[in-house]
């Protein structure tokens, strides 16, 4: 074997454990010092805190009405449906001569199948869910050979942005870095069973849990005493070198870090690690080990001409896309921090109108000294009081106070008028307003489109997250799928089936995403649309039908043809809902023509 040769390296060889889980803490110190200085756990917080309708912080005085209504909720959830209203389209187009047109549209079939039947469209609303709340949304794609019946399929983890983390802390991209980082509580049950045999080596890691006790769940029950994530650093940093103390969590669990490095160590003329790609998971405060590989995206068994084909051979299998781009953070920006001032405002213009609602139901009574009646008197029943006179009579009425709520209601109405602006909805909002509503179809078309241009830099992003995500399955289905497996799909309004297999699929290839396809889409324009076009002849019946979203649509075109069409052998599935089939075998149901089930 040759004499390996190592240049100055991120991490240290694989041969000295001791400073690999020494050193993996070091960088994970690193990423959470510069996200303290950066003040990101305590803004993070504050976000999810405003989302969840936790505005005031601190007990509730009596008498003093704290009201909030929340429109960041609001404008969050309308950009998140809108922008995760359709599944996405995908292309995969030809980098090199190898492969044929049905080898690239069966990859397109493969993706669109895998979207479908691994819920992912509900997984990327998670992300853009953390996108609009956060600034960013990480997600991380990795092959887990325990689904799908032990066969094993791609999964994608949304990352939460507390547990992540890129080195060096200035990097832009991550496919710059030199380490990318994800920490996570794991419990002692569930680390054992993954990684036996340092099942005796791991250990309650509950003190330093405890001090990275997440701010998030104090948001919940509206409790601001306690910091966000990594608040309070200094404890947390003397619990890493083994300082700590203090009672933890009731559940024993321990901290896993999962560093990917690139480390160009070589072999001779060969990288010890596959696309230099190095992944070290670490735990009990880097202490243990679990586990030291090469890219865990690359099949050891290819060759290594087949393995330089796929995609993830020498990235890291993280995404990450920002709701508004920051040219100096990786870490982007998101919409609250424009309007979280503005809903603090209308949050207090509010708990001011119900002060002098509440005001103006219990006024206080001036009742003069000598009026002969007691204060006892003035209630709520009905009854009779008797002054002591006609005067004394006169002097008992009610406390007038300044009523200044026409004030008020003005500078809420601006307050929310510059919201709508500040949020790009304000177009949107005066369409759907009740004097005035929008009903004719190409308005509706029109005002889809505008929010789409207001919108475009979310949608680059996002498309770009997909577009990743993508990539990297086909990456995962060239690398894993190493055997026979079955994706349905429609073709010509008919269900049908098609065996993959991930050797067959190795050719250079890049996938793409039809930008805005995720949007919502006018059903009433297209219905329109495909109307004229079957009068003028431009389109036939069975084009007619699928835009009109007719149901059984094949049955209404043999009826109308008056024959069969030869492709009835498989049951009509919806193509937007999953289903419970395995991948090893083709759905149940007759056998078609030759040829309808061949194989790639």
């Amino acid at each position: 074997m040759a004499e390996p040769t190592c240049s100055h390296e991120l991490l240290p060889p694989a041969d000295r454990p001791e400073q690999v889980g020494r050193r993996v803490f070091e960088l994970l110190h690193a990423v959470v010092t510069d996200k303290v200085r950066l003040g990101l756990a305590d803004k993070w917080t504050s976000n999810y805190r405003l989302g969840r309708n936790r505005a005031w912080r601190g007990g509730v005085h009596p008498g003093v009405p704290l009201v909030s209504a929340n429109l960041l909720h609001l404008h969050r959830q309308r950009t998140v449906n809108m922008l995760t209203d359709n599944n996405p389209t995908f292309n995969v187009n030809r980098v090199g001569p190898a492969g044929d047109e049905e080898l690239f549209r069966a990859l397109e079939r493969a993706a669109a199948w895998w979207w479908t039947e691994q819920e992912q469209q509900a997984i990327f609303e998670r992300s853009v869910i953390n996108g609009e709340t956060y600034g960013l949304a990480v997600e991380k794609v990795v092959f887990d050979p325990d689904l799908e019946y032990g066969l094993g399929e791609v999964r994608t983890v949304v990352v939460d942005p507390f547990a992540f983390g890129v080195y060096p802390t200035s990097c832009l991209d991550i496919q710059d870095a030199e380490a990318v980082l994800h920490f996570t509580p794991v419990s002692l049950r569930e680390a054992k069973r993954r990684w036996p045999r340092a099942a005796d080596k791991l250990t309650s890691d509950a003190a330093l849990l405890a001090q990275l006790g997440d701010g998030r769940r104090e948001a919940i029950t509206g409790d601001g005493s306690r910091q966000g994530l990594f608040g309070r650093f200094g404890e947390v940093v003397r619990a890493i070198v083994g300082a700590s103390g203090g009672d933890g969590p009731s559940d024993d669990a321990t901290l896993v870090c999962e560093c990917w490095v690139r480390d160009y160590t070589m072999d001779g003329d060969v990288p010890r690690y596959p696309g230099f790609i190095r992944c070290v998971t670490v735990a009990g405060a880097g202490a243990v080990v679990l586990s030291d590989q090469g890219n865990p995206s690359v099949n050891p068994e290819l060759e290594p001409a087949e393995a330089v084909a796929s995609y993830l051979y020498d990235r890291f299998p993280f995404t990450l896309a920002n709701s508004l781009t920051d040219p100096a953070s990786l870490w982007g920006a998101s919409d609250f921090e424009q309007l979280a001032e503005l809903q603090l405002e209308v949050n207090k213009c509010l708990s001011q109108l119900t002060y002098h609602k509440d005001r103006c139901a219990r006024p206080k009574i001036i009742n003069p000294r000598d009026s002969g009646v007691a204060n006892a008197a003035f209630t709520n029943r009905q009854g009779i009081v008797n002054p002591a006179s006609m005067a004394a009579a006169q002097g008992i009425r009610y406390l007038e106070f300044t009523n200044n709520t026409k004030d008020i209601e003005s500078v809420l109405g601006i307050y929310r008028e510059l919201f709508s602006q500040i949020s790009g909805i304000g177009e949107i909002e005066r369409a759907t307003a009740p004097d005035h509503p929008v009903i004719a179809y190409k308005a509706i078309a029109a005002l889809i489109e505008q929010a789409a241009t207001l919108l475009r830099g979310k949608i680059r992003n996002y498309s770009r997250l997909i577009r990743e995500r993508g990539r990297m399955f086909l990456s995962h289905m060239q690398n894993w799928y190493t055997e026979e497996r079955w994706i349905s799909f429609t073709e010509n309004g008919r269900a049908m089936a098609a065996p993959i297999h991930g050797a067959k699929c190795r050719i250079p290839a890049r996938l793409t995403v039809v930008s805005g396809s995720t949007m919502p889409v006018s059903r009433v324009q297209q219905r329109e649309e495909a109307l004229a076009l079957y009068q003028m002849g431009a389109i036939d019946r069975r084009d007619l039908l699928e835009k009109l979203d007719w149901s059984s649509r094949a049955g209404v075109l043999e009826r109308m043809e008056g024959k069969k069409d030869p492709g009835e052998a498989l049951p009509p599935l919806d193509p937007t809902t999953g289903g419970n089939n395995s991948p090893r075998a083709p759905l149940a149901g007759k056998a078609g023509k030759e040829g309808e089930y061949a194989a790639l």
